[in-house]
């Protein structure tokens, strides 16, 4: 086995998933480095999935987002993607 990516999970105090963060490994820096970001929001009954991807010139997750919005059904599960941004 070998590195190659490593995901780093936040949850809510339901034990949702709120964000997942990916790195990648530098194998000539020996290190990990930032690859992307997901931030998940649950409210109204959808789920907003926001996706950034990381810009090594500013150091930070880039500030042109991508955003999709999913419904959910009676069951919380995903009926239906509502709109994509």
């Amino acid at each position: 086995l070998f590195r190659h990516l490593r995901y780093t999970y936040t949850y809510d105090n339901e034990n949702r998933v709120t964000s997942k963060e990916a790195s990648k490994w530098d194998s000539s820096k020996e290190t990990w480095v930032p690859y992307f970001k997901m931030d998940v929001s649950y409210a109204n009954n959808e789920v907003e999935l926001s996706y950034a991807r990381w810009n090594s010139k500013s150091n930070a997750y880039d500030s042109n987002v991508e955003k999709t919005v999913y419904e959910l059904n009676d069951s919380n599960a995903a009926l239906m993607l509502a709109s994509a941004r």
